[in-house]
């Protein structure tokens, strides 16, 4: 019986790198893989990348009003179908992980679900909230603070004046057009920077 999976962890916690080894894993064997991700991950366009330079192209960008349980139904008309990968699931909308657990139950497909747990405040993306609720396996894949302690916390940094600077408010999904990078960090870690550059901004 197929299941579906969700894989999650911290920025750079080689997420990607998995996707691409289980990708070849399958290629390997003569099956048929099917690499979807959501259209609000606009960093990468079409294709998934991981840090080393190692790419994937993707056969499906989906905009949150698409039917995803539609999507893989008309695709698999024409093409055989052995796994279901999804990249950046943490911006798939409820709906959507709802009709992936159809495509799982009703053609019998599994589906991997790669993505981050929480945004760079700390708070569920309602993806990922999903993915817990209904999703049959969970994996988190491991990140590194700086300290060496596990990184479960994502830190946003924007550019400004050639220097980056965490911030801790904002929206959920950065806006296009700022100069924003990510790292991954543990929880003391991300409070005592957030202790930090918050007492800064009151004093200015």
């Amino acid at each position: 019986m197929a299941k579906l999976y969700f894989k999650f962890g911290a920025m750079k916690c080689g997420k990607t790198t998995d996707i691409i080894k289980t990708y070849y894993n399958y290629k390997e064997k003569d099956l048929n893989v099917l690499i979807m991700k959501p259209g609000d991950d606009t960093k990468a366009g079409s294709k998934i990348q991981s840090r080393s330079g190692a790419e994937l192209d993707t056969d499906y960008v989906v905009g949150a009003d698409v039917n995803v349980y539609n999507l893989i139904g008309y695709h698999i008309i024409n093409h055989n179908l052995d796994c279901i990968i999804v990249d950046e699931a943490q911006f798939l909308t409820p709906k959507q992980v709802d009709e992936l657990t159809d495509v799982v139950d009703n053609y019998d497909i599994p589906v991997l679900c790669y993505g981050l747990r929480a945004d760079a405040f700390s708070y569920m993306f309602p993806g990922s909230k999903r993915l817990f609720e209904v999703a049959d396996v969970f994996e988190e894949l491991k990140a590194v603070c700086k300290c060496g302690s596990k990184a479960t916390y994502n830190l946003r940094m924007n550019r400004i004046n050639n220097e980056l600077v965490p911030v801790f408010t904002g929206e959920q999904v950065s806006i296009d057009g700022i100069d924003a990078e990510y790292d991954s960090v543990c929880r003391p870690c991300y409070k005592k920077l957030r202790r930090k550059y918050v007492k800064e901004e009151e004093n200015k």
